[in-house]
């Protein structure tokens, strides 16, 4: 609904980009520090802050009117999200053992992707209605539906309030290191540090370049009402969760790493249909198999990270990952709808459905080469842990 907001407040798609890309700037200056943070705090109080600055800055961001009121929200909504998402992966880490991290993490991915399928789902349907039954503007009735959503932020603090840090992991926060001292120490984890990163930014571009403006692809392309365009994205939301939980047979078959490269292979001839189609069925249908591709890798590739990365640079490896993503995105957000602008919707989106293809193919290519060799990644772990 965010973009759907943005597009009743401000005509141009070029300002829109920009909006979004200063979003994802705010996210890549902010990870860092918040993976610092949450190393040296613990991440439950780094999870609780993130969502609180969230909440304030959608807050204010709905009482925005200029274009620079917008961006300055927008910064602010990208730091709260940042902040949340980047100590989310520790916290989970922190509350299980080896063993049970798997399912954990296939749990949290497939839950927190199924309600926001539902969250999707209803968006547009309650916007829509508010607006024929109150006869508002179509800007008003986002807004309403918007602090709707502020006050299920505000309901989700409660239950981390009741979760509690233990002894040692309370010791352990206050152990953590900075990070020059950790690389001086073992200057060989910036390896998987740089490593992860690069994937990182790779899907980052294949994904960024379109996923944040498919709302405005629907509506541009086809025309289409906003409770329309949510259940488009609710169902592919709920098709991720599908795809998320064959994850684990997926991966008794083959590797974590050639599962990974498969999702982004499996998610180019999709994303080619959806650029291509003037049909809204097919192009439904390929954009729920491109982002059910693209999104159902995310729990395995980060149990990768977390396996292959030591505990001490876990939070700044995830943090940087991060980083790298939201740099790719804000870099191509006001380039895309630079390309749109001037080629048109029909011709703008095309371009940047095969843009998207050919960065999942690199993203592909590249993390099958550099964690498709086990026994060179256990080799580093083992230099790492002798210098």
């Amino acid at each position: 609904m965010y973009n759907l907001f943005l597009q009743s407040m401000v005509s141009s798609e070029l300002v829109i980009g920009k909006i979004l890309g200063l979003n994802f700037i705010a996210q890549a200056i902010i990870y860092i520090p918040a993976g610092f943070l949450s190393d040296r705090l613990g991440s439950k109080k780094g999870v609780i802050a993130g969502v609180c600055v969230f909440t304030f800055a959608l807050t204010g961001n709905l009482f925005a009117t200029t274009p620079s009121e917008l961006a300055f929200w927008g910064f602010l909504i990208g730091v709260g999200h940042a902040a949340s998402i980047v100590t989310f992966v520790p916290l989970l880490t922190e509350y299980s053992n080896a063993i049970e991290k798997k399912e954990l993490f296939t749990f949290a991915f497939s839950t927190g992707t199924f309600f926001t399928f539902l969250g999707t789902l209803l968006g547009g349907i309650v916007s829509d209605g508010i607006q024929e039954l109150f006869h508002l503007s179509n800007s008003s009735s986002i807004r309403i539906t918007l602090s709707i959503t502020i006050i299920m932020f505000i309901l989700c603090l409660i239950p981390l309030l009741f979760v509690r840090e233990t002894e040692s992991q309370l010791i352990a926060n206050k152990a953590h290191s900075t990070l020059l001292s950790i690389l001086k120490k073992k200057p060989k984890l910036l390896v998987p540090i740089m490593t992860f990163s690069i994937s990182k930014a790779l899907a980052g571009a294949s994904l960024g370049i379109i996923a944040p403006f498919i709302n405005l692809f629907f509506l541009h392309k086809f025309a289409l009402s906003p409770s329309n365009i949510s259940f488009i994205l609710a169902i592919a939301t709920l098709g991720t969760v599908v795809f998320m939980s064959y994850n684990s047979s997926v991966t008794s078959r083959i590797t974590e790493v050639q599962t990974v490269s498969l999702y982004h292979l499996l998610s180019i001839p999709a994303v080619l249909l959806l650029g291509a189609t003037q049909n809204i069925w097919v192009a439904a249908v390929a954009f729920i198999l491109f982002r059910s591709t693209k999104f159902g890798l995310n729990p395995i590739e980060t149990k990768i990270m977390m396996d292959r990365v030591e505990p001490e640079v876990r939070g700044l490896t995830n943090s940087f990952g991060f980083m790298a993503t939201s740099i790719s995105i804000s870099l191509l957000g006001p380039i895309a709808m630079y390309i749109v602008q001037v080629a048109g919707n029909e011709q703008g989106y095309l371009i940047l459905c095969i843009l998207s293809a050919l960065g999942s193919f690199a993203a592909a290519i590249y993390f099958l080469l550099v964690f498709g060799n086990r026994k060179m990644h256990e080799t580093n772990v083992l230099k790492s842990n002798t210098v």
